[in-house]
């Protein structure tokens, strides 16, 4: 949940570590440090707690710009050991202020590293890091390589590190497991970050680093080692201007810039796969993944991303008539593997890093079953580690909420759904007929992206609520979990969801005026069940916004309605996200909510 950013060149960067420093503000980050070198070897310290912009105003203040500072590592932190304090901050140092470090991820055995090292060390606040720059001290041999070395061979779990020795700063050491790790190279220097989004606008190219590898950069130059420390030819990729588009353009949040990147990046994500004349699916990756033997599904994911498949479970269930299974991968690390070569694991992750997802593939693939992985960064860890894969093609997403990604993981599900029944069930005509329906979705998004302001006159009369149920029956369960989650995300509300065959099992106790209810009611989904349901609660003069297919003629027991274009019953679950995506979104602006940065959230879980 933390970003490391270091540097070393002969040219001065301190305008280009500031601007970095702005740039992370879209995180939401509980504090950030600075450490930098200049031309005489000084070693300087800056820290801040909350926002990030806090630090890159300090060390705007405290520079003399007139000075070369050849080497800095930095450091924003979201906190997981120990509170949030300028003692917690990093970068923590050893006892002699010799060796600076900066951590990402979790070492699982410090606590027994601390106990011993304390019979020797003082240790000034609570974190984790704390101990690999205690482990530094005692175990340095004169030379920083092979130290870094002996000390990360004695860390249990994950990590990413940046040390420098500030008695020999021209040297920098990167070294990483399962945590993600970056080389750029550019004309100003060459640069570590652990966030792919961080330097796309100074490097040319990059190096992703694998685990157990080591890069030191020296001389201006840069050498990757093997855990053998054999020295390793990597291939670098270049950088494309088009590889990130952060740019809020006219909207007053980047996260309403990218619920309307929504109708594009649904055809991204199926363009050159799906040929609309014809009606018939074109990918290789599926063509491949057709031609095997697979008895049985499961699906491991987390967040926005397990809400999405549970409802390929249905699709897939429904189109193919594989068995599919959805497990939340922080709970599927500890439960018992039963390994089968003949079922399929897949893999999503819409944060490209995400901790337990990435533990979870490698849990799989150390047994040689088959994974598949569908995410939206190309080189990301997990693309990398999985067998097969597809990638959503929907932009870098930056703002901490998913949305657009959310639709195009949604559009890659359904063509693996589409692909796989075809191949299976020969059922061509109604194939075509979902085809065709899914060519005329673009045009139903961007249909509801045109009602914002209806959506925003709703959200000013539910703001005063505290309290929200989203109910739904059948294929929209997923749809009203995932609106659920936005409206707690985005404007700190509570919400449930739930089934409305469920109400009358507890919920129905929380009746109550001031406890309204967003009810998903399409046609075609058990739309006479769930009137039935809803009268129930109307009875019990329950407040009732529903989301119903336009034109629909039974409107006279709701009190307030959101409408949806007619589509295929299978397409359903796309339609109602926009409308209560953008109500939550206006319900946090009438609430005076930081949108893009929610309290207590970070884009990339890289923590378990």
């Amino acid at each position: 949940m933390c970003w490391i950013f270091a540097y070393n060149w002969k040219e001065n960067s301190i305008e280009l570590l500031v601007e970095w420093l702005r740039k992370l503000e879209y995180r939401w980050y509980d504090s950030a440090w600075v450490m930098w070198v200049n031309s005489k070897w000084e070693v300087f310290l800056e820290k801040a707690i909350w926002k990030v912009s806090n630090l890159a105003a300090k060390v705007e203040k405290k520079l003399d710009k007139k000075d070369n500072f050849t080497c800095w590592i930095a450091h924003t932190r979201w906190a997981t050991h120990g509170k949030v304090t300028l003692e917690n901050t990093h970068p923590h140092h050893s006892e002699n202020n010799r060796f600076y470090v900066v951590h990402n991820w979790i070492i699982e055995n410090y606590m027994s590293l601390k106990e011993e090292l304390e019979k020797k060390y003082n240790f000034y606040w609570q974190t984790d890091t704390e101990v690999i720059a205690k482990l530094l001290e005692k175990l340095f041999d004169g030379d920083i390589v092979s130290t870094v070395e002996k000390v990360t061979k004695k860390l249990v779990w994950a990590y990413s590190i940046a040390v420098v020795d500030s008695q020999n700063p021209s040297v920098l050491i990167g070294a990483k497991l399962w945590s993600p790790m970056v080389v750029w190279v550019g004309e100003s220097g060459i640069f570590l970050s652990s966030d792919i989004n961080a330097l796309w606008k100074v490097a040319t190219e990059f190096t992703t680093l694998d685990d157990n590898e080591t890069v030191i950069i020296k001389d201006w130059k840069y050498n990757i080692y093997s855990l053998a420390w054999e020295k390793i030819n990597k291939e670098t990729e270049v950088i494309t201007d088009n590889m990130w588009l952060a740019d809020k353009w006219s909207f007053e949040t980047f996260t309403e810039k990218e619920i309307n990147e929504v109708p594009q990046v649904l055809k991204n994500a199926l363009k050159w796969r799906i040929n609309f004349e014809t009606k018939t699916i074109n990918n290789e990756t599926l063509e491949e993944l057709n031609s095997l033997e697979i008895k049985h599904i499961e699906i491991i994911a987390s967040g926005s991303s397990y809400f999405a498949w549970v409802v390929w479970k249905n699709w897939f269930e429904e189109l193919s008539g594989i068995k599919t299974e959805v497990r939340v991968s922080s709970e599927f690390l500890y439960e018992n593997f039963i390994p089968n070569k003949k079922t399929l694991y897949i893999f999503m992750s819409q944060s490209w890093e995400t901790a337990d997802v990435r533990e979870s593939v490698r849990m799989v693939k150390e047994k040689w079953c088959l994974t598949f992985g569908i995410v939206n960064v190309v080189w990301s860890t997990i693309a990398r580690m999985c067998d097969m894969w597809l990638y959503t093609h929907s932009w870098m997403e930056i703002w901490v909420a998913s949305t657009k990604n959310v639709v195009a993981q949604l559009s890659v599900l359904l063509l693996m759904a589409l692909s796989m029944w075809l191949k299976r069930d020969l059922q061509v005509s109604e194939a075509k007929n979902i085809i065709e329906k899914l060519d005329e979705l673009e045009e139903k998004l961007q249909w509801l992206l045109e009602k914002h302001k209806q959506y925003k006159t709703l959200a000013d009369k539910y703001s005063k609520y505290n309290n929200f149920f989203y109910l739904w029956r059948n294929l929209v369960y997923w749809t009203a979990c995932e609106c659920s989650l936005k409206i707690k995300e985005l404007s700190y509300v509570h919400a449930e969801s739930y089934s409305t065959w469920e109400l009358k099992h507890g919920p129905l106790a929380l009746v109550w005026p001031n406890f309204p209810c967003i009810v998903i009611n399409p046609k075609w989904i058990n739309r006479e069940k769930t009137i039935s349901n809803i009268k129930e609660i109307k009875a019990r003069d329950w407040v009732v916004l529903w989301v119903i297919t336009a034109w629909d003629t039974v409107k006279d027991i709701y009190d307030d309605i959101i409408e949806i274009p007619k589509t295929h019953p299978i397409l359903t679950p796309f339609l109602p996200l926009i409308p209560l995506w953008l109500f939550s979104v206006e319900v946090a602006k009438n609430l005076k909510k930081d949108i893009d940065k929610p309290q207590n959230l970070a884009k990339s879980v890289t923590v378990e």
